[in-house]
């Protein structure tokens, strides 16, 4: 398998069926492995805060989800050959995980949210077993590993959104007995039904950002900041 540097953060650079079996095969030996999906905004992040940049880099699975990632791949000579969206990601693990009837726990902070997610996947993958959720029940963070370890999940969604979840992740896998995490913030709701996805062709276009702007023109402002990484690509090919 090949791993493509970007700015410091190692990425996978394969199929998304090449990553699915290689998630699989770490919740399998569970291993409180985790996966990671960084956005633009994310990487920029991580660039001034060393403990988000210590969770990119120590998660088992980096996917190259945004358009800015493969962007600046490109710009650095270092071309990942395939785009990976973290839900599409998850819909393949969990089917593949239902087949072989492995379990799931869902972390959120919404309870509707969380509900609908799990209500949705178990209609979905109904080999994948529901071994628990959480959506702030758990004031003490102790109790909730204590509750995540006593269910033994093969997978555990973590929807906290970023950087929250990548920290969380990062600073509790030694605690947990658990096969894989999976960061999962902003693909929850739309694992819930609450959020809709861009239909695929915008998807496929590369453009999905603007589709969101036609939607939502107040996101412009956001949308400009991801271009940052980009910018910090080109001057990192320019001038080293």
């Amino acid at each position: 398998m090949k791993y493509t540097d970007v700015l410091g953060v190692s990425f996978f650079n394969g199929t998304i069926v090449e990553a699915v079996e290689l998630a699989l095969r770490a919740a399998e030996e569970h291993r409180s492995a985790y996966v990671v999906a960084p956005d633009s905004e994310l990487m920029i992040a991580a660039r001034k805060d060393n403990r988000i940049m210590r969770a990119l880099k120590g998660a088992e699975l980096c996917l190259p989800e945004g358009n800015g990632i493969m962007y600046s791949s490109d710009i650095l000579g270092n071309h990942i050959k395939n785009r990976i969206c973290c839900i599409d990601f998850a819909a393949a693990l969990m089917a593949r995980m239902s087949e072989k009837n492995m379990s799931i726990f869902i972390l959120g902070d919404d309870s509707d949210i969380v509900e609908g997610a799990s209500i949705n996947i178990s209609s979905r993958y109904p080999g994948l077993r529901p071994v628990g959720t959480d959506d702030g029940y758990f004031n003490i963070e102790q109790d909730l590993i204590d509750a995540i370890n006593e269910a033994k999940p093969d997978l555990l969604l973590v929807g906290y959104g970023s950087p929250k979840q990548e920290k969380w992740m990062y600073s509790n896998k030694d605690q947990l007995d658990v096969g894989l995490m999976l960061g999962f913030g902003d693909e929850l709701p739309v694992a819930a039904g609450s959020v809709e996805r861009a239909p695929k062709r915008w998807r496929d276009s590369g453009f999905e950002w603007f589709y969101w702007i036609t939607k939502d023109p107040k996101i412009i402002g956001r949308m400009t900041k991801r271009s940052k990484l980009v910018f910090t690509a080109m001057w990192r090919r320019l001038f080293g």
